[in-house]
Order: structure tokens, then sequence, then C-alpha cells
């Protein structure tokens, strides 16, 4: 019988603002023509304009559509999103102003790998409803779940899945954890991976004891404590992404946090 090893937790407060490239045609400065970039992870593509490099002048406004495969749904965008209008629509535009590089970020269905019971959805609710009963205790206001914090939460578990890492390190074409972020506020971030089950061969953990390991987990972990504990903290996002590894089949979980200082 094997035992499954230990999740893995780790902790950042605030990440780094990713940059955009800003080159024209000719690699020199940025004149009156702009070149857009365009990729996708699996489970989709875009089919407006298409994937690829393009090129144009600038102010233009560009017309974008990202189609999922059966099985999939469309997730975000992500990479140098500032001129999308809405960066979580499959449909929407982008306007030129300097060259960009962009990528449309898709999903599974809600739906659980065979034998397991709950979906991604529902542990994402868990976990906030968890993560507020151990604020409660310290008489500390709940989390209220905002939808920026969630987007990003799941762009993040989603990508470390597909590109093979756990960390706080955003993959490129990835939005910051300081996005969009406003003056005066912070945020922070907890990370865990979880297996599971327990042994394989052995039966799959309930929904209730995967998040219970991960809270658990964090709360006995001085750094991530204090992200949950924090009083400054008034919002929360949390995304989550099964990853089926040889036998075993894991939990990625991102929780950001938000809050004026």
């Amino acid at each position: 019988m094997k035992r499954i090893c230990g999740f893995l937790i780790v902790l950042a407060l605030i990440a780094a603002m990713a940059g955009c490239t800003v080159v024209s045609p000719s690699g020199g400065p940025v004149g009156e023509y702009c070149i857009l970039s365009i990729t996708s992870t699996t489970g989709g593509s875009v089919t407006t304009p298409g994937e690829g490099t393009f090129t144009y002048g600038a102010g233009t406004v560009i017309n974008l559509l990202a189609e999922p495969e059966e099985g999939y749904q469309f997730a975000s965008w992500s990479g140098c999103v500032g001129t999308i209008a809405n960066v979580t629509a499959a449909s929407t535009t982008i306007t030129a102003s300097a060259s960009y590089s962009i990528r449309a970020n898709f999903s599974g269905n809600a739906s659980s790998p065979l034998g397991i019971n709950y979906t991604e959805a529902e542990v994402e609710e868990l976990i906030i409803v968890l993560v507020n009963d151990e604020r409660e205790q310290y008489d500390l206001t709940a989390l209220s779940e905002d939808a920026l914090l969630t987007s990003l939460a799941r762009e993040h578990s989603i990508s470390m899945v597909e590109n093979n890492f756990f960390g706080h390190e955003r993959y490129p074409g990835e939005r910051p954890l300081s996005y969009n972020m406003s003056p005066g506020t912070m945020r922070g971030e907890n990370l865990a991976k979880i297996p599971t089950q327990q042994y394989i061969p052995g039966p799959y953990l309930s929904l209730q004891e995967v998040c219970e390991w991960a809270v658990s987990g964090w709360m006995d972990s001085p750094g991530h404590r204090a992200n949950i504990l924090e009083p400054r903290y008034d919002k929360t996002g949390v995304g989550v992404s099964f990853s089926d590894e040889g036998d075993f089949t894991y939990l990625y979980i991102t929780q950001i946090f938000e809050g004026d200082y």
C-alpha cells in the first residue's frame, strides 16, 4: 500500500507587476503600428482574429472571440490585457495602443475525475466557509467573495496544473497577483496541493475532508495563518483545479485575499 505524501503549501504577499513587451514591427520604438500575439491553452482556440502574430494600426479596435472545445469553458484572457474591454468574456475587444501578447484560458466544465463525487466549484465554496469559520473564532469580519480575485485564483490554479509547477510565480501570459489593484490596497495568497486519497489503493477523501485538510494545514503554518487572520482583509477569491498525476489525483488550490492597508 502506497501512502501519498502530505500536501504542499507556500506563502507570498504581493507579487511584482508583470510587464508587457512594447515593440514595433521593425523592432524599434513604437510608432503607428502595433503587434498583437495571440495564443490559447488546452480546451479551445481563438477563432477571431485567429492565433499567431498580427499587425494593426495604433488605435484599431480588434474583435476577439475564444471558442471552447466540448467539455471545456472559457475562463479568462491573460497577458497584456490593459485594453481588453472584458477579460472574463469570450467575445470582447482589444484596442491596439502598443504591442501585446495575450492568451485565452480555458478550463474543464464543472465535472470531477472518476471516483470523486464533488466538483472544483464545491471545493472553492467550502474553502471560503471554513476560512470564515476560523476568522469568526477571532471576532474578525467574514470575507466576501470577489469576482476578480476568484478569476485570478482560478487562472493560477489552472496554470500550475497545465504548466506542471507549484508556486507563487506567474507563468508567462498569466495576470500577476497585483493585477488591477486599487491604490491603498494589499493582497496575500495561500496555495495548497492536496491529494484526493491518503493511500493507493484506497477510498477517496470526501469534500469536507480535503477542504479541512487544506485549511488546517494553513492554520498550522504561521505565514498562512497570518493571511487568514489578517483583520484588514475583507475580500477573497478561491480557484481550484484537479490534476491527474500518474496514479494520483490532486487538488491545486489558490486563495487570494485583499483589503485596505
